[in-house]
């Protein structure tokens, strides 16, 4: 069992309120479907172990005919790998972790089976596909954000919230906290997120130029905002059909606050750094997850939000604790299955790390959401989520 103590803080309220923002429900809104085992085919994560040298690992990897995927999108022949360049890693922090491509004619299955066998491979497993764990609600007024300070007004039990106005009057924020919201990317542009929109400090030009240097020396060209790591570029704007869900999850962590205009997010001061791995069907494979979260880890967050789920994954609870070796905190949605994690995890919310903090969903009552799932144990925490009634459409509002 995790053990942590809770901060009241205004900082925890942002993620606490984040991870959940609707769910599974019977009257026609837009829910999204329980994890399956999808991946993506003729793709391997393969991990060697430790001193395997690069000869060995040009051969193995030869044995099922693969090409090596880098963390940039690019694909490359195993004669140009080398673990020793950054840019031709396939993760830019695990250079013993490659994400590789294998003919039609060999396959996945047959690809891990044959490197499954051999003693230099620690493991090797599916890029399985992941899914957004929530169901946008379309909240465009403060007066509608029970969740922030509930007055009974969708017929819920008044102050079942997080007492927000509360602790504006202490602290409403600040600027040297970056969250990475690892989603479908965000809206950078919207007039109630474009002020704490995170700019990467180490490259030049604010944001505004485009001088085709990687500036700062991380791998990622121009990235003033974030990276796309579904197109595999430095624009990472929101562009989840109909729903996106990044910029939502963004404008309830940090839409500007007191400033007349949309809604308010938690933290009316805050620098929100946008890491799209998710398409704009809510989809996304584990390869671009795990290079989201070690961006987030290597380039100035603090903290990450993750309203997703994904089979499980040796791949990603690695860079998970790569995270939490670099004191940053992981927090995740428990899912929308209605079930005991205990008993059956969700994953990533399931990984027994210090630094991972399950969140399930709360109505407003203060009950726990009929489609939210929990665990005693496995589970840390409750935080408003969607409650009745669900608006039949959603909408880009944040």
């Amino acid at each position: 069992m995790k053990k942590w103590v809770l901060s009241i803080s205004l900082i925890l309220f942002v993620f606490l309120f984040t991870i959940f923002l609707g769910g599974k429900h019977p009257d026609g809104a837009q829910a999204e479907p329980s994890i399956q085992n999808e991946f993506v085919p003729n793709e391997v994560l393969v991990k060697f172990k430790e001193g395997t040298g690069r000869a060995l690992i040009q051969y193995d990897v030869e044995a099922v005919q693969g090409r090596i995927k880098t963390y940039l999108g690019r694909e490359i022949s195993v004669s140009e790998w080398d673990a020793q360049t950054p840019t031709l890693r396939s993760f830019f922090a695990d250079p013993s972790l490659l994400h590789i491509k294998v003919p039609e004619s060999v396959g996945t299955e047959a690809a891990i089976y044959l490197l499954s066998q051999n003693p230099n491979i620690e493991y090797a497993e599916k890029n399985y596909i992941g899914h957004a764990l929530a169901t946008i609600p379309n909240d465009p007024h403060f007066s509608k954000l029970w969740g922030l300070r509930n007055t009974g007004q969708t017929g819920g039990t008044s102050d079942a919230d997080i007492d927000a106005p509360e602790a504006w009057d202490i602290h409403t924020g600040s600027t040297n906290i970056v969250v990475a919201v690892i989603d479908s990317g965000i809206d950078y542009n919207h007039v109630d997120l474009q002020t704490n929109i995170w700019t990467n400090p180490g490259e030049t030009g604010g944001g505004k130029e485009t001088n085709g240097v990687d500036d700062d020396g991380n791998g990622y060209i121009d990235d003033w905002h974030g990276w796309n790591f579904v197109d595999g570029n430095n624009n990472p704007i929101d562009t989840f059909t109909g729903v996106f869900h990044g910029t939502h999850v963004a404008g309830t962590i940090g839409a500007k606050g007191n400033n007349g205009t949309g809604v308010v997010g938690v933290c009316w001061n805050v620098k929100l750094m946008a890491l799209r791995w998710l398409n704009s069907s809510g989809g996304g494979t584990t390869a671009n997850a795990i290079s989201a979260i070690d961006y987030s880890t290597y380039n100035g967050a603090h903290v990450s939000n993750n309203s997703w789920g994904v089979p499980d994954s040796a791949s990603l609870l690695a860079a998970i604790d790569r995270a939490r070796t670099n004191g940053k905190l992981f927090v995740a949605a428990a899912g929308n299955d209605n079930r005991n994690n205990d008993n059956i995890p969700t994953y990533p919310a399931s990984y027994d790390l210090d630094n991972v903090v399950s969140v399930l969903a709360t109505d407003h009552n203060d009950l726990r959401s009929p489609y939210s799932s929990w665990g005693p144990y496995s589970v840390d925490v409750g935080a408003p989520g969607g409650t009745d009634p669900y608006p039949s459409q959603a909408t880009r509002n944040i």
